[in-house]
């Protein structure tokens, strides 16, 4: 019973999105969508997400910036009105931290569904089409789930944002798969990550960047090392 209740729940949160959510011109006419960090975008083939797939970030543990490089591409999403879904079966997610680097948290949908039920909650949130972004954590992922996130991905027209552990990397994976590792570079205000594509569907991957992310802002830099004199900075609301 309880679980009938959890699903009718979802699917009427996501009936309503579609109802009261409208893509914008630009999200229709733009068939990519960008990461939020140049630097990035620039390894992908036509500089940015490609709609209706999964990508996955891993990493060699929680809490070691992940989050924060993929909340550059929420932002963006945000921007063209578009739905932001957490599927958060853990109860982990807080969304104070988001709304504190500048990210409007109006448009987020916060759906916390029964362990049980987090496959088939993502797999609905993936086709909706009102929903640009849908957010969770797949330490786990068979084939076969694998396989109809992605159906539904192309369904829906959004983005699968993943987080994995880095222990999958050699696996098959989703269809854009990022690595993150971070560098010894002890920094007062954050850390340095170097982030490296490791496969990309359809073109050559194998390209990494370094990236200095402020933990207390959200910011994110070229590397210090890399950028040189350059002073571009993507920050919260730019």
């Amino acid at each position: 019973m309880v679980r009938d209740e959890h699903r009718a729940e979802t699917l009427h949160a996501l009936r309503r999105l579609c109802g009261k959510v409208a893509r914008s011109p630009e999200a229709e006419q733009e068939p990519r969508l960008s990461l939020g960090i140049p630097a990035l975008d620039a390894l992908l083939p036509g500089r940015g997400l490609e709609r209706g797939s999964l990508v996955e970030w891993l990493a060699p543990v929680e809490g070691c910036g992940a989050a924060t490089l993929a909340l550059q591409g929420v932002r963006c999403a945000l921007a063209q009105h578009l739905v932001w879904a957490v599927v958060d079966a853990t109860a982990e997610f807080h969304p104070p931290a988001a709304c504190g680097w500048g990210i409007p948290l109006e448009s987020l949908l916060l759906l916390r569904p029964l362990a049980a039920d987090a496959v088939w909650t993502v797999e609905q949130c993936l086709r909706c089409p009102a929903v640009g972004i849908t957010w969770c954590w797949a330490a786990h992922l068979p084939d076969q789930v694998a396989r109809r996130w992605k159906l539904a991905a192309e369904i829906g027209g959004g983005i699968g944002v993943l987080f994995r552990p880095d222990a999958v990397r050699r696996a098959p994976g989703a269809d854009v798969r990022w690595r993150v590792q971070p560098r010894t570079t002890v920094k007062t205000s954050g850390r340095t990550l170097r982030v490296e594509l490791v496969s990309c569907r359809g073109a050559f991957a194998g390209g990494s960047v370094d990236l200095d992310v402020n933990d207390a802002t959200g910011d994110v830099r070229l590397g210090s090392a890399v950028a040189g004199a350059t002073t571009a900075v993507w920050a919260a609301g730019a």
